[in-house]
């Protein structure tokens, strides 16, 4: 097994993070905006930071994640190969890791309402594959 090419999954993972940051303006801001809304409205995120605080919060949390699955994809790569199908498990990987996770804490303790744990863990699982298949293919080993 080679070295992994860090200055590759830099790219990738600046691709997979715009994407990802996009996906989330998709999920939580058009698909759960009003949902979000309504929710904030009833009193129920009194710490929650300013719109801007928000925005640098989400594009940090894209890149962590772009970066993570592009990495994650090509460790695994000597094992499973080039190609989507390994790019796919390294996004359901993150997303296991990341997504589920999160959802299963906010769906138990039940800070978040349901629709929109739920919604937004799909949409989430969707937005990692395709981020993750869409930096992998930036990748090569040097």
């Amino acid at each position: 097994m080679g070295r992994i090419n860090a200055a590759r999954v830099i790219i990738g993972g600046l691709v997979a993070a715009v994407i990802l940051f996009i996906a989330g303006f998709i999920i939580h801001g058009l698909i759960l905006g009003a949902d979000w809304a309504a929710w904030g409205k009833e009193g129920h995120m009194p710490l929650a930071l300013s719109q801007g605080g928000m925005t640098v919060c989400w594009i940090i949390l894209s890149l962590i994640n772009g970066l993570t699955g592009v990495w994650i994809y090509a460790g695994i790569r000597p094992r499973y190969g080039a190609g989507v199908k390994t790019a796919l498990i390294a996004g359901l990987m993150l997303w296991l890791l990341g997504g589920l996770a999160a959802a299963i804490a906010q769906f138990s303790l039940g800070n978040v309402p349901h629709n929109v744990v739920v919604v937004g863990a799909i949409g989430g699982l969707i937005a990692d594959l395709i981020a993750i298949v869409a930096g992998a293919y930036f990748y090569q080993e040097a």
